[in-house]
């Protein structure tokens, strides 16, 4: 089987150096072409499209769509997917949710931990030995969101904390609920958000949730900004100064020079929950196995075991969740 790979677009971490080890990567792949530009394409052979957050897919020609046999998106989630183009077109997208989730569940628990259990150096021996800390064991944490990354927090904090509840109205799990009652939000001192933005999760945390949990609560977004209502969000820090709030994303990016600096229950950064080192290398990774996997399940016509084997990182009209 010969395939053209094409990238539709890039990201701002991504260099020269990330696309020579991407087209050599991909390229010792046997069959594969590794394109610059479109104006290199062979027309008797189809495509695999690589795309991430600035690609537009209702924009791509219509000419490259018709021929292309795989959709590869290293990014998280399906926000930049409408529904009906994932209907239409006849080709499986895969999204690239493994790659970031040990890492944005990482920066997620290093954000519980910093504001919870920080630890001083201490320049001479203490005599009185305390240590102010709240103990994660008495925290009720509530997480938005049951997919890889909310699993890894559900399975990292149900051994520490002595109430874990997880919400997700997509996933059918005993630990999970499907409804987000009262009585899941109620008195919850720490809120992790952990999920794809549909229309149903938009502004879900906004003032009638505040109002609900704990008022000296921590809440932690690394998922989407417009989960959160920003304004309800402001409005309720500035009048419950115990709360804290850890924000890696945000309604608008970037976010302007000096935006909520005089809010000192407040710790912002810039989008970089899903950046590590090896990032590129990861990304890189995932795209050859997947390339492999495919070619090889298409050249054996077991197509059908490349769709079942990921499943859970395949976009369809049916999985995709938009309600």
């Amino acid at each position: 089987m010969k395939i053209q790979i094409y990238r539709t677009n890039s990201s701002s971490y991504q260099d020269s150096n990330f696309f020579k080890m991407e087209k050599e990567q991909l390229e010792s792949i046997d069959g594969v072409k590794y394109l610059n530009s479109l104006t290199e394409a062979q027309d008797q052979s189809p495509f695999i499209l690589i795309s991430n957050t600035h690609t537009e897919p209702t924009e791509l020609p219509l000419t490259l769509l018709d021929k292309t046999v795989l959709m590869i998106h290293p990014n998280s989630g399906h926000d930049n997917f409408p529904k009906n183009f994932v209907e239409q077109v006849g080709f499986p997208i895969v999204v690239g949710n493994p790659i970031r989730s040990h890492a944005v569940a990482e920066y997620t628990l290093s954000s519980i931990f910093h504001k919870f259990t920080p630890i001083k150096n201490h320049s001479h021996w203490s005599s009185d030995r305390k240590w102010n800390r709240g103990l994660l064991r008495d925290q009720k944490v509530l997480i938005i969101g049951h997919g890889e990354i909310g699993k890894i927090l559900f399975n990292s904090l149900s051994p520490l904390c002595s109430d874990v509840e997880a919400y997700d109205p997509f996933i059918k799990d005993k630990n999970v609920h499907n409804e987000l009652t009262d009585e899941i939000i109620d008195g919850k001192t720490i809120v992790l958000v952990a999920a794809s933005l549909t229309n149903s999760s938009r502004s879900l945390i906004d003032k009638t949730f505040l109002k609900k949990i704990s008022s000296n609560a921590l809440i932690i977004n690394a998922a989407r900004g417009e989960i959160v209502n920003e304004e309800d969000l402001i409005d309720w820090l500035r009048k419950n100064e115990k709360a804290c709030a850890y924000l890696d994303v945000f309604k608008e990016e970037p976010f302007s020079p000096g935006f909520l600096i005089d809010m000192g229950n407040v710790n912002k950064t810039s989008h970089i929950a899903g950046v590590y080192d090896y990032l590129n290398e990861d990304i890189v990774k995932f795209e050859k196995k997947i390339i492999e996997d495919f070619m090889n399940s298409h050249s054996n016509g077991e197509l059908e075991t490349f769709l079942n084997k990921n499943k859970s990182i395949i976009l369809s009209g049916n999985s995709i969740n938009y309600l």
